[in-house]
């Protein structure tokens, strides 16, 4: 399983390459499946913590919404002339495209953006956001959601 680690991380950002590419994740699924670099046990896993993730992020919004709470959809925070400059325009276009398939929040856009600020460089990489949207991916505060295809393997059968 320790060797299987890096091979995740490793599926995880080409998928976020992907999806900054305007692909959906049923294509990204399609193709690595197809490619057969990857064997299909790390392949779920990384597609898993997408899909829990978007999951996640779509039971919290159904929550909020039934209480009343309508916050994470309808506010919008405009970048300060620094943000945009040490973004950029495409990296900021890959953000608003990973808010708008459910993969990170408007809170986790600011958890990104704060660790941006933190940078000592001016500008920052697609390969460093990636990093960072992929550390926003794994809550290191909460259990795995009951029912985690994080668990399943492929010898697993669900009916």
């Amino acid at each position: 399983m320790d060797n299987m680690k890096p091979k995740v991380i490793e599926i995880i950002s080409k998928i976020l390459d992907g999806l900054g590419k305007g692909k959906s994740l049923e294509e990204l699924n399609k193709y690595f499946s197809q490619k057969k670099k990857y064997d299909k046990q790390t392949l779920s896993i990384a597609f898993s913590l997408i899909y829990d993730k978007i999951i996640l992020q779509n039971s919290f919004q159904m929550l909020e919404e039934k209480a009343g709470i309508h916050k994470s959809r309808k506010s919008f925070r405009f970048l300060t002339e620094e943000e945009k400059d040490v973004l950029g325009v495409e990296n900021y276009n890959y953000l608003m495209h990973l808010i708008n398939v459910g993969l990170i929040n408007p809170t986790t856009l600011e958890d990104i953006l704060e660790q941006i600020s933190m940078f000592p460089e001016n500008k920052v990489s697609r390969n460093e956001l990636n990093w960072i949207v992929l550390l926003s991916l794994v809550d290191f505060e909460s259990d795995v959601p009951p029912g985690s295809r994080i668990l399943l393997y492929t010898s697993d059968s669900v009916n």
